[in-house]
């Protein structure tokens, strides 16, 4: 019973989500987002045109004259593979770590707020909260499945739901396969235009919902909670990790 609990909080988010709390039913909404989300991100490396990645970076690098058509077969394949077991990898290891991490801030809230939930109230919470995700990414997979190849501008467009993809579809460059103009680039700016995103609004209405279907506390005071707390977890992702690695020296996005 707890399956049909858990899935029907993406078509009643109102009514479902305080009795999927109350059942703990966190596994079924946590394995769709796991399993939807490798699987996605793999058709999406498997799909994805790496030369376009590859001979631009030997070319500013000044190695695409030197190199052997041999060698860069080989450093566009490795790129392809890397591209696929990072994907299978965002899936099984990322996503858990976002609901428990999402569950260990909804319990540090919830204690000061006064709240009476227990951490698997608030795990499950944290898990029903990826069903928007496990909807989004299932759209990718089937979207990524139906294309022959992807350059890396139409990966980035190919299920546009975000503020920055409609925004980069208006660029001339984008629109044509080629890249987004320099102002496009992925900075903390369009990262925020990225929050901006009917996927991440649903979940972050599906947190607050749950954070008090779980405290019992009144919506009105949980809810807004829940949403920030959201976004706060989605920006450190999304914005604090990759601007970490940039300035660790790590490749510029």
């Amino acid at each position: 019973m707890r399956a049909p609990r858990a899935l029907a909080v993406v078509f009643d988010p109102v009514g479902a989500i305080g009795p999927a709390v109350e059942a703990r039913a966190w596994l079924v909404p946590l394995m769709l987002a796991v399993v939807l989300t490798a699987a996605a991100s793999a058709a999406l490396g498997v799909k994805l045109d790496s030369a376009r990645l590859v001979l631009p970076k030997l070319e500013a690098a000044g190695e695409l004259a030197k190199a052997s058509e041999r060698e860069i077969s080989e450093q566009v394949e490795q790129a392809q593979r890397i591209a696929i077991v990072a994907g299978v990898a965002k899936g099984l290891f990322l996503v858990p770590l976002i609901a428990l991490l999402s569950a260990a801030g909804l319990w540090l809230m919830s204690w000061l707020l006064g709240g009476k939930a227990t951490f698997a109230e608030l795990f499950t919470v944290a898990s029903l909260t990826l069903l928007p995700m496990a909807v989004g990414q299932g759209i990718t997979l089937a979207s990524a499945l139906r294309q022959s190849s992807l350059s890396p501008s139409m990966v980035k467009q190919l299920v546009p739901s975000s503020l920055a993809q409609l925004a980069s579809a208006d660029d001339p460059g984008a629109a044509s396969g080629g890249e987004a103009r320099g102002g496009w680039k992925r900075t903390a700016g369009t990262a925020l235009l990225e929050l901006a995103d009917f996927f991440h609004l649903w979940a972050a209405l599906l947190l607050g919902l749950g954070f008090a279907a779980a405290t019992k506390l009144s919506r009105l005071r949980a809810v807004p909670m829940g949403v920030v707390l959201y976004f706060l977890v989605v920006a450190a992702f999304t914005i604090g990790l990759p601007g970490l690695a940039d300035g660790a020296g790590g490749p510029p996005r």
